[in-house]
């Protein structure tokens, strides 16, 4: 007599990573077409060069610079920003909602819903930098070569993930999808409008040109301004060293964060 072995119903039940994560990937991506994410994450940055670059234009342009090759830079900065925003924003709300509940207790790896929604973060951060990049081109940005302008967009892209894994982080802990536009705008607008972005350091009292110089938006966007001019000098290697201790910390706190929650 042959005895049939009875499936193992858990077994029968797991879905392999792979799936798990596109699945939910496809779900954050399908959130973000059908709530505008795409279509603020484009254009924001787009009304940010705008009202900057008009009014100061002529004021910056009098000391021989290029305003919309030395702004361009900054507006690539502010649109991973203004994406970190969304991560904390869709992060708290996830967790509102009690979906980050129900995704605990079913056989769901802990790092697959993080990276799922980090699949439609790259996919906002990269639709913020190419409405950057747009709005610069037609007021007059160039680049200056092609392998400094590919990292000119990695470089990019890299801060904005590092910004983005903090940001998903504080959105995960605190629960709050007021998050992204309240806590995160402050020291956000702060370090934007304290850096070398809009104007040279010396335009800056003389007090705080040390800080404005060498905080990491500066140096970040000193770094673009010289890829885009087709330089790998000195302020790139910094910037990256910046971007790595940023992504190094983001993920530190990330995986603290969804080890609490488990």
């Amino acid at each position: 007599m042959t005895v049939t072995a009875t499936p193992d119903p858990v077994a029968v039940l797991r879905v392999p990573a792979g799936m798990q994560w596109t699945a939910l990937s496809e779900r954050s991506i399908r959130a973000a077409f059908r709530e505008g994410d795409l279509i603020l994450a484009c254009t924001a940055p787009m009304t940010f060069f705008i009202c900057v670059y008009v009014p100061l234009r002529r004021s910056v342009e009098a000391s021989g610079l290029d305003y919309a090759q030395y702004l361009l830079p900054l507006i690539a900065v502010q649109s991973m920003f203004f994406t970190s925003m969304f991560a904390a924003d869709r992060a708290g709300r996830e967790i509102t909602a009690g979906m980050g509940t129900r995704l605990r207790a079913m056989p769901v790896l802990s790092w697959v819903p993080p990276a799922a929604r980090m699949s439609a973060n790259v996919l906002r951060a990269s639709v913020a930098l190419a409405g950057a990049l747009t709005i610069g081109i037609l007021f007059g940005f160039r680049f200056h070569g092609l392998p400094a302008a590919v990292a000119f967009v990695v470089l990019t892209l890299a801060f904005g993930a590092a910004i983005v894994v903090a940001s998903d982080a504080l959105g995960t802990a605190t629960a709050n999808p007021e998050l992204g536009g309240t806590v995160l705008f402050v020291p956000q607008l702060l370090l934007l409008m304290t850096s070398t972005g809009f104007v040279p350091a010396e335009g800056f009292p003389g007090w705080i040109q040390p800080f404005t110089r060498n905080q990491p938006v500066s140096q970040v966007a000193a770094a673009l301004r010289d890829l885009a001019e087709g330089r790998f000098g000195s302020a790139v290697g910094v910037a990256v060293i910046w971007v790595v201790g940023l992504l190094a910390a983001a993920a530190v706190l990330s995986v603290r964060v969804e080890r609490r929650r488990r």
